[in-house]
């Protein structure tokens, strides 16, 4: 899904100490193996220098959560909504039985952002294909589209690091929102609770980025997305529009075409230096949406903002 706003060319340097991300760490014997029968990228594909989006499933096929898998020396960090860490911890927890897997909410890592040439004047080389993981020497990942990424540093450093780069290089900081706001800008398919479960995989692009196998073998909701796939039957698919009304648009918001015909869903939104942004899931049964308005009182304008 190639974005089409010219800001991704001109992102500005900037530290982001809170990314609204959260980690679970995986280790043990068995986890590469689990978490092959979980998730539906090819964990056997990741390696130290590639990562990769994601989804967990539920039986039907419907996404819990989004994530992003990264290897590590003592297993995989699963990086995802805050408010959905508890959620997938629980999920997965079920599927462990006798597999020698352990399972931590790690609230020892801090997930941080930077944007734009940051990287060089933290001392950090970033990789440069979208995913791609640099040691630096904590983890850092290239996220798709603009000049941004995931810096996975200790709980205990975070605040110092953050505060040397501001005090000592002149960083600015940025804030929750924007970070948000670029996340959704770049087509990231994050979510939160009121989405889960409701959407297929290839209804939030996974398959787009790179983040479901249709030959690595079973998995949790694999029957449901590899049948969508074969038989090409994706019905909607994810866009970045612009919202040209006031207030911040709920998840789950319906929107409408000219004719009152429900045409999609909000999956998530954003506002940023007086800009809002919004992740929708359209049907694309007859072509590209458009003339697209959120249902309510005012029937504010969309604006289409990506191609899919």
């Amino acid at each position: 899904m190639p974005a089409l706003a010219a800001e991704h060319a001109n992102i500005p340097e900037k530290i982001y100490g809170d990314t609204g991300l959260a980690a679970i760490e995986v280790t043990g014997t068995d986890a590469a193996v689990f978490l092959q029968g979980q998730l539906t990228c090819n964990i056997d594909e990741l390696s130290d220098s590639h990562s990769s989006i994601a989804a967990l499933c539920n039986a039907k096929g419907r996404v819990i959560s989004t994530l992003l898998v990264v290897k590590t020396q003592l297993g995989f960090v699963l990086i995802l909504p805050s408010e959905l860490r508890d959620t997938v911890a629980d999920k997965l927890r079920r599927y462990v039985l006798r597999a020698k897997v352990q399972l931590a909410q790690d609230k020892r890592l801090a997930i941080c952002g930077i944007s734009g040439c940051v990287g060089p004047t933290a001392g950090l080389e970033p990789a440069q294909t979208d995913f791609g993981v640099a040691l630096s020497p904590e983890p850092v990942i290239k996220l798709p589209a603009a000049p941004r990424f995931l810096w996975l540093l200790p709980e205990s450093q975070a605040a110092e690091k953050m505060a040397a780069l501001t005090e000592q290089q002149g960083v600015a900081r940025g804030s929750l929102a924007e970070w948000r706001y670029r996340d959704i800008d770049s087509g990231l398919p994050w979510f939160g609770p009121e989405q889960s479960e409701q959407h297929i995989p290839q209804m939030l692009n996974l398959d787009r980025l790179g983040g479901i196998s249709f030959n690595k073998g079973c998995y949790t909701g694999q029957e449901i997305v590899a049948r969508t796939h074969y038989l090409g039957k994706v019905k909607r698919a994810l866009f970045v529009a612009d919202y040209s009304g006031a207030g911040l648009p709920q998840p789950g918001s319906t929107v409408r075409d000219l004719e009152c015909e429900v045409a999609g869903t909000v999956l998530a939104a954003a506002a940023w230096a007086g800009s809002t942004r919004l992740l929708l899931v359209l049907q694309i049964v007859d072509g590209m949406p458009k003339n697209l308005i959120l249902d309510g009182d005012n029937h504010a304008q969309l604006t289409l903002v990506s191609a899919q």
